[in-house]
């Protein structure tokens, strides 16, 4: 099963795709930390300050201002920019999820639905939502 989940930002798709590739910009919305910028290829370290934690993704595909595909562990991700007028919609797709692994499935659901209501609020707001430590 791939869990899909789309969501409207109101910037145009090129503001968009920036905030996933540049390391100075992905902080404002989803993790703390890119090793650097993103391009077909190479392996980033992402992290979570807020976790103590980090994780590699491998960038197999690069189509500026169109599409994103990484992989980290046994899935593979893409990321989609559409022009929807003067703004962007966002696809992301995880592929590959066992469907008896229904918890883990309701969970990557959420967190992308979360990622990318922090990036609207991020890129239309100027609004830094990230998770934080009580």
């Amino acid at each position: 099963m791939d869990i899909v989940t789309k969501m409207q930002v109101n910037v145009p798709k090129a503001t968009v795709f920036e905030a996933f590739i540049n390391p100075t910009k992905i902080g404002g919305f989803w993790f703390s930390s890119s090793s650097e910028r993103w391009e077909q290829g190479k392996t980033i370290t992402l992290r979570y300050e807020e976790y103590n934690a980090e994780l590699n993704i491998n960038i197999e595909l690069v189509e500026e201002n169109e599409l994103i595909v990484f992989t980290w562990g046994a899935h593979t991700v893409s990321i989609r920019f559409e022009d929807s007028g003067v703004n962007t919609i966002v696809t992301t797709t995880e592929k590959d999820f066992d469907t008896h692994d229904v918890e883990r499935l309701l969970g990557q659901k959420e967190g992308w639905v979360y990622m990318l209501s922090c990036l609207k609020a991020y890129l239309e707001h100027g609004v830094t939502i990230r998770a934080a430590i009580l």
